[in-house]
């Protein structure tokens, strides 16, 4: 599967207008629908990584990189640490330990695929680099999702937050989980080049949860949303990289 700007661009567009016109979260879906959806949007960058790597290496990074987040996050639910109280009010399927849908896995991965690919066209692949780039990166995303699944109702916080309801404590867990997972990647993946088309599941969570905040008038994570989106489709293009 060859992943095209083009088609990226009307996919994105496609999620943009669906949360933006469609999208509402009050009203009540068969469960199957929330998982076939975050599934659905992990699959370009889960494709891209095993074609990159190659499938025992691809596979074995995107098996690590998806139980010790949902490890973490089954700890954080249970503890605060890292991240601050809070509790899931979504049905996001089968809950981990009774705490976590295991769906979260397929719903950070992406995003954590995204940073490290744009922090690595930006900044390069060398580890000093990479990791508090790609840390960076992470933050930048976490301000867009973050806040549109808290209004969602996909979690709470316990006692709220400044920051559209999402506490500080949050944004020092990601930063410090995403350094870990960051260096993880570079340990497996190595120094080469990453193609662009890693960063492509990105691009589309970006582009529905902007259309979703952007039609709730959360004005601050709606910019930023775009604005990451618009700094994701220029490095996903189609190249023999990506075959």
């Amino acid at each position: 599967m060859r992943i095209t700007r083009p088609a990226l661009l009307l996919t994105a567009l496609a999620l943009f207008l669906a949360a933006y016109l469609v999208v509402r979260f009050d009203d009540p879906v068969p469960p199957a629908v929330p998982v076939v959806f975050l599934v659905a949007l992990a699959l370009p960058s889960y494709i891209a990584l095993v074609r990159w790597l190659g499938p025992a290496r691809g596979i074995a990074l995107l098996l690590l990189l998806s139980i010790l987040p949902l490890a973490v996050e089954a700890y954080a639910v249970a503890t605060g640490v890292p991240y601050g109280r809070f509790t899931y009010s979504a049905d996001l399927g089968y809950r981990v330990f009774g705490l976590v849908p295991w769906t979260v896995a397929f719903a950070y991965l992406p995003m954590l695929l995204g940073a490290v690919t744009l922090a690595a066209a930006a900044a390069g692949t060398a580890w000093w680099r990479l990791v508090p780039a790609g840390v960076l990166v992470l933050l930048f995303v976490d301000l867009v999702v973050d806040p549109a699944a808290v209004h969602a109702g996909l979690w709470v916080w316990t006692g709220g937050g400044a920051y559209y309801g999402v506490p500080v404590s949050n944004f020092v867990g990601w930063a410090l989980t995403g350094a870990v997972y960051i260096a993880l990647f570079r340990l497996i993946a190595g120094a080469r080049s990453i193609p662009g088309t890693v960063a492509a599941s990105l691009l589309l969570i970006l582009a529905f949860w902007t259309g979703y905040l952007t039609r709730n008038g959360l004005v601050i994570p709606a910019l930023l949303g775009a604005a990451l989106a618009l700094a994701t489709l220029p490095i996903i293009v189609e190249d023999d990289t990506s075959r």
